[in-house]
């Protein structure tokens, strides 16, 4: 049997593990990345492809293209290495817990968004979705005002991250979170008043927003009150 007609699982295993000795050997690579944690060579033929952000500065007419360096140390250095790691293995590492994946799905659709990597938004939406259901399928387990306001304390951190770094009708991370929210606050309404869910509202009160329209518009119009709300208030 040829290698083709192993299938495509098996041309992809093949390509990861390739990409994955190339990462960690390091053999011709051509491209440094700084980040907060320092610099590590990758291979520019890889990475700039999957990014059109860091294809126009390594492969335009920057600095970048002189210096064959690419400066990225504002970034939150873990999550370059998993962007990197992903660009490399199609995927970038989990964290353990409910709460550790979920934050790290949020962060990782954030640097999708930034360094436009559609593939990656898409699959780090999906599991941000996911995390977001399995948030609410515990609560339907246990509905306990203290369990959701533990879990709004888990959110506050992941709707800070998506309105402060997304754009405004971006709603891959916000309508989930609003999705998995609003059904606590319908089961105890005095949560309206939990700091955390305060401090979200004052922040971002494009979040208000879209918290009152997951209660008042979604069951009548669906994705339609959304959008409505948002222009109609924006």
């Amino acid at each position: 049997m040829s290698f083709t007609e192993r299938g495509p699982d098996h041309a992809r295993e093949a390509l990861v593990q390739a990409n994955e000795r190339l990462l960690e050997s390091g053999q011709g690579a051509d491209l440094t990345i700084i980040t907060k944690d320092g610099s590590k060579k990758y291979h520019s033929a890889i990475v700039c492809p999957r990014s059109s952000v860091l294809s126009a500065a390594y492969w335009g007419s920057f600095k970048e293209s002189l210096t064959k360096t690419i400066d990225l140390s504002e970034d939150n250095p873990l999550m370059v290495d998993n962007m990197i790691r992903y660009f490399y293995l199609l995927d970038y590492p989990g964290q353990e817990g409910l709460e550790g994946s979920f934050k790290l799905h949020a962060q990782m659709y954030v640097m999708g968004d930034k360094f436009d990597v559609s593939d990656l938004r898409k699959i780090a939406a999906r599991r941000v979705a996911d995390s977001c259901d399995s948030f609410g399928k515990e609560y339907h387990r246990h509905p306990e005002e203290q369990l959701a306001a533990s879990y709004l304390k888990i959110f506050r951190d992941v709707v800070c991250l998506a309105y402060k770094s997304l754009p405004e009708m971006d709603f891959a991370l916000s309508r989930p979170l609003a999705k998995t929210i609003a059904p606590w606050l319908a089961a105890y309404p005095h949560l309206l008043k939990n700091p955390d869910y305060q401090f979200c509202c004052i922040q971002f009160p494009l979040f208000g927003l879209d918290m009152q329209a997951e209660i008042l518009f979604v069951a009548h119009a669906g994705d339609l009150g959304w959008r409505v709300l948002r222009r109609t208030e924006s």
